[in-house]
């Protein structure tokens, strides 16, 4: 049971993802990147259950494509696992928006990323790409393996829908 990601695009694809975190405050969620998803390939991001679980996705490729929403918080280039309002100092810091994922009743729920001439067929569970300049290069040390775990819901606080900082 959990939350994947699948990487329908040519190209590797570094991806972050918030979730539920009872810990976090006042804002209940926890963000976690990169991971490191090949053409083709599913990720396993979040442990538990899906269901009734509200994620949040950002994701990029070297060629200018990013996947993403109106969501945002500051992201470090290296691997990371924080609270959703922590942010970070420094030139490899920057502020992205993530996207709202509302998963349903789906105990196991996999979120498509595609590029945008792929973009026709637009499902609920699909992500288009958007195109953009690359000025946000990972390291060799920035991708995590292991997926996060998301906790028992309890009061809930969402990221703030908005503009960026």
């Amino acid at each position: 049971m959990g939350f994947y990601v699948r990487n329908s695009t040519s190209n590797p694809i570094s991806v972050a993802v918030g979730y539920y975190d009872s810990g976090c405050s006042p804002i209940t969620y926890a963000k976690r990147g990169w991971y490191r998803i090949e053409p083709g390939r599913r990720a396993f991001l979040v442990a538990g259950s899906a269901a009734n679980q509200t994620f949040y996705v950002y994701g990029h490729d070297s060629f200018g494509n990013w996947w993403g929403g109106d969501f945002y918080t500051d992201v470090p280039r290296e691997a990371f696992t924080r609270c959703w309002i922590a942010g970070c100092q420094g030139q490899g810091c920057r502020n992205v928006g993530f996207d709202e994922i509302n998963v349903g009743n789906f105990e196991n729920y996999t979120l498509n990323l595609v590029d945008s001439t792929q973009g026709a067929s637009k499902s609920r569970r699909t992500l288009v790409a958007k195109k953009r300049k690359t000025n946000f290069k990972l390291g060799k040390f920035s991708f995590i393996k292991s997926p996060g775990r998301v906790g028992k819901l309890g009061k809930t606080r969402k990221p703030l829908y908005g503009k960026r900082k």
